[in-house]
């Protein structure tokens, strides 16, 4: 029979994993496409309705606070989802499920 391994070969989902210079690298990488993103999507779109409508340059700027908006939203659930210890922004409802598992 072979021993049991003397490390736990199972991680910790609840334990954060150390920060890196590659690991702080890619949180920025991922907080900078959330903003920007968006943005671009929703001013390009204004562009185009914009040149399409005659209505130049208030399309735009609807697009363009329309991305910000959605980019702080966006933003905003990373925040909460890193402080909670997670990697992706999560429901609340999973959350719930996962604490009813625990108990149990």
């Amino acid at each position: 029979m072979k021993k049991a391994a003397a490390h736990p070969t199972h991680i910790n989902s609840r334990v954060p994993a150390p920060f890196t210079v590659g690991s702080v690298g890619l949180q920025f990488l991922d907080t900078t496409w959330r903003i920007a993103v968006p943005v671009v999507i929703f001013v390009v779109l204004g562009i185009i309705a914009d040149r399409s409508f005659g209505t130049k340059p208030w399309v735009t700027l609807a697009g363009a606070v329309l991305g910000f908006v959605l980019a702080g939203w966006l933003v905003k659930r990373e925040i909460a989802a890193v402080s909670m210890g997670d990697d992706e922004p999560v429901e609340a409802e999973s959350y719930e499920s996962q604490d009813s598992e625990e108990k149990k």
